[in-house]
């Protein structure tokens, strides 16, 4: 049953390396007529949507909720910053940002998990005991990896089960108050048989949603290759 999915963590770590910082070199990728492609398993791809464009360290100041941060902070301080920002950007995937400012970030894992083998099961959902134990494991883990002068409080808005084309998706909204402010993120997880991928949106402090047309095309045109 669902449990299975997650008793060994597997859901928990993917879906918290979409906004966990990350170490790991970053993998064989290419953007290409419009699309994004992960070369290595799991290999995927989707369509980079209109208005967005893959961001680079330089574009983190640009970032909706890091503009006000930065008037605020010295030189020094903002080297820092952009120092760990990019290790945590060398951890992604993909990392896209739109003209607005909104930020959507891709990860992935290789390895199927209980998930792919009941995708095809209709009306297979998540009992409020699972969602439950998801979210404990989830926000437990972004609080304790979090820096410890800015620990996350975290609020979960929704969890449900959502069909995208040939997928259907572990869909979860929450909000995340920091010193930036109130980060309202929604969280897709993909399942396949060669792997899991996770696609995190955040908007702007004006506009939760501003992007979030950007990451329906993403899930709609996603799949796995």
């Amino acid at each position: 049953m669902m449990l299975q999915l997650w008793r060994d963590g597997a859901l928990i770590a993917v879906l918290a390396m979409s906004i966990l910082p990350g170490c790991a070199p970053l993998p064989k990728v290419e953007y290409r007529d419009g699309y994004f492609r992960h070369l290595h398993h799991p290999r995927y791809s989707f369509r980079v949507p209109d208005g967005w464009r893959q961001a680079t360290i330089s574009d983190y100041p640009s970032l909706g909720f890091n503009r006000r941060l930065f008037q605020t902070l010295d030189e020094a301080e903002r080297s820092v910053f952009l120092q760990r920002a990019e290790l945590e950007m060398q951890g992604r995937d993909s990392v896209l940002i739109s003209s607005q400012g909104a930020w959507i970030q891709v990860g992935s894992e290789v390895g199927p998990g209980g998930w792919y083998s009941l995708r095809d099961r209709p009306g297979f959902g998540l009992s409020e005991r699972e969602q439950q134990a998801v979210w404990q494991r989830f926000s437990t883990g972004l609080i304790q990896n979090a820096p410890p002068a800015d620990r996350p409080k975290l609020s979960l808005e929704s969890m449900e089960l959502a069909d995208y084309g040939e997928n259907r998706v572990l869909r979860l909204r929450f909000r995340s108050d920091i010193k930036r402010g109130s980060m309202h993120w929604t969280v897709l997880g993909f399942y396949g048989s060669s792997g899991m991928v996770t696609v995190a949106h955040v908007g702007v402090p004006e506009d939760r949603d501003e992007g979030i047309a950007g990451l329906e095309v993403i899930a709609q045109s996603f799949r796995f290759r």
